[in-house]
């Protein structure tokens, strides 16, 4: 066992007579400035700027050293050989036969103990020196002088002067006398929300410090603060699954001032936004571009009607039924709803059109082969050449209804219908021939009814806006037996029966009270025109805060109650 023995021993080495004692030195010169760290995000629009300090230091060389441990082992054939050395030792200093009997040699006994013990003394070291994790710095050497770029993480007392700044004017001002932790954070989102932004563009701001007798500016988008919303403006905006107008696309009507924010700008017609889940898109014509913050309450001011089926509006069910077929009444129902982006087109026009053809079949037995139905026509010979296969099949007992809805205008002197045009380039439908081939027509009586937006017609301009409908009707009201029924006068506006506050009924108010009085089984016309005109001028006022008074041309006697042929 004793010869499997072992010790350690410890000492310090000096590894560097010149190392840097980083703790202990002496500040010659120092200036601290700021530098900013991030970039500003919708999602994280605050600017941080680091204080960094510029320092030069004169530094302590030292001695450098550290402490490491060596482990050794017994040399055997030396422990072997100094006790055999010893043995022989003391027995030549202890038997007689050596020593001539007299008394023990005292040299030859510690030379014994000398020789026993140096084979435990030489000692071989057992794998290279460990070194510990103990260091430390001893007598100085010397020193070294530095200068090095280091974060303050500190609180800093001294004052910062912060302008921000949109086109020269000033947005905020701020002192902070004290900057926590070395960062000043500048949170301009929300004094950027105030202005109110409006626009694909709108421009740049900037932000201008003052700190430690140095003037920092930096300059940003605004888009890099505050993210575009569209606004809507109109009564209602249609939500659309793809970048085409086709009914069967639309999954909800946006409420005018609702905001919903925009993804992306596809070109000039839509803008692409994010509701739900999905990616949707909304005419641009509908809304206005606004810019808001992230997260701000009034973000979330998002409308949204989804679209009811037909069916499931009040007017839309429960239909009367008025009469027996009527074999030889004919229809022709005329709407334009998708205009070209300089108009807003005309929501709910065709359904406005299916709820009259509803009527008629339902109510007034009229034959479903006998309902012609025109959408979005692009000029008028599309429409004579109906009016011409109608006269076809036609004869002096036939009872022809005919409903327009639209957008009007006065061009050329006269009012006409605006057409769809693919182009942009606006075309008409002279309101004039249509009643003029109406006349020519062999017709036992016609009704006419017209939910025609003159909006856009400014009154104060015409001697007399209401001679025009009444030159423009005469031929067939003084020649046929007719009655005219117009939802509102030239120079307003056909307002639909929806806004916000207010259930929407998905059709304009014309329509919908047409409909309401054929569901209340008035059949004559004149009872039919007192409940319009009680009716559309006041929700009109209601809803819009504006005037639509219906108007009346031809014979008010008229009736859809069939005549009772009398014997001969």
């Amino acid at each position: 066992m004793a010869l499997l023995a072992s010790c350690t021993t410890s000492r310090w080495v000096v590894k560097d007579q010149h190392a840097i004692d980083r703790s202990d030195y002496e500040v010659l010169e120092e200036h601290r400035f700021l530098t900013a760290t991030d970039s500003l995000t919708p999602a994280n629009p605050v600017l941080r700027l680091n204080i960094l300090s510029h320092t030069t230091r004169r530094y302590k060389q030292k001695a450098f050293a550290q402490r490491s441990i060596q482990d050794y082992q017994l040399r055997p054939a030396f422990v072997l050989l100094g006790l055999a050395g010893g043995a022989a030792a003391f027995y030549a200093a202890n038997t007689t036969s050596i020593s001539g009997g007299g008394t023990p040699s005292l040299a030859l006994n510690v030379v014994g103990i000398l020789l026993s013990a140096s084979g435990f003394l030489n000692l071989k070291p057992d794998g290279p020196p460990r070194a510990l994790n103990e260091e430390r710095y001893l007598r100085t050497t010397g020193s070294v002088t530095q200068t090095d770029t280091i974060d303050v993480r500190e609180d800093v007392a001294e004052e910062a002067d912060i302008l921000v700044s949109y086109q020269g004017k000033t947005v905020f001002e701020d002192h902070p006398e004290t900057i926590k932790n070395g960062v000043l954070n500048i949170s301009v989102a929300p004094h950027l929300n105030d202005l109110r932004f409006t626009g694909k563009e709108p421009g740049t701001f900037s932000i201008k410090v003052t700190f430690n007798d140095s003037t920092y500016t930096y300059r940003y988008p605004v888009a890099s603060v505050l993210e575009p919303y569209a606004q809507i403006t109109t009564e209602f905006s249609p939500l659309r699954s793809s970048t085409v107008i086709d009914p069967d696309n639309v999954l909800a009507d946006l409420v005018k001032g609702s905001l919903i924010r925009i993804e992306r700008f596809t070109d000039s017609q839509w803008y692409q936004v994010q509701y739900g889940n999905f990616q949707n898109y909304i005419d641009a014509e509908d809304a206005r571009i606004v810019w808001r913050s992230r997260g701000t309450t009034e973000n979330t001011q998002v409308v949204a009607l989804p679209r009811v089926p037909f069916g499931n509006i009040d007017v839309e069910a429960n239909i009367p039924t008025l009469r027996d077929k009527a074999w030889n009444a004919k229809a022709l129902i005329l709407t334009n709803q998708n205009y070209d982006p300089n108009r807003k087109d005309r929501r709910y026009a065709h359904r406005d059109g299916k709820l009259i053809a509803s009527y008629l079949r339902a109510a007034l037995g009229y034959l479903p082969y006998n309902i012609h139905r025109l959408t979005d026509i692009q000029d008028y010979t599309k429409l004579q050449r109906t009016l011409h296969n109608i006269r076809a099949v036609s004869d002096s007992n036939t009872e022809f209804f005919v409903y327009i809805s639209g957008y009007g205008a006065l061009h050329n002197g006269e009012l006409q219908l605006v057409n769809i045009s693919a182009e942009g380039d606006s075309s008409y439908t002279p309101l004039r021939a249509v009643f003029q081939e109406l006349a020519s027509m062999p017709l036992d009586k016609v009704f006419v009814a017209a939910d025609i937006d003159f909006a856009d017609l400014e009154p104060a301009k015409l001697t007399d806006p209401q001679v025009l409908m009444e030159q423009a009707t005469a031929e067939l009201t003084e020649n046929t037996p007719a009655a005219i029924l117009m939802g509102n006068r030239v120079g307003q506006a056909a307002g639909l029966y929806g806004a916000e506050g207010y259930n929407n009924r998905m059709h304009h108010i014309f329509p919908y009270f047409l409909a309401r009085a054929w569901q209340q089984e008035k059949m004559d016309i004149l009872k039919i025109f007192n409940y319009l005109k009680h009716n559309i001028s006041y929700i009109s006022r209601k809803l819009h805060d504006r005037p639509q008074n219906p108007v009346i041309y031809g014979d008010p006697s008229l009736s859809f109650i069939p005549e009772k042929k009398t014997e001969p």
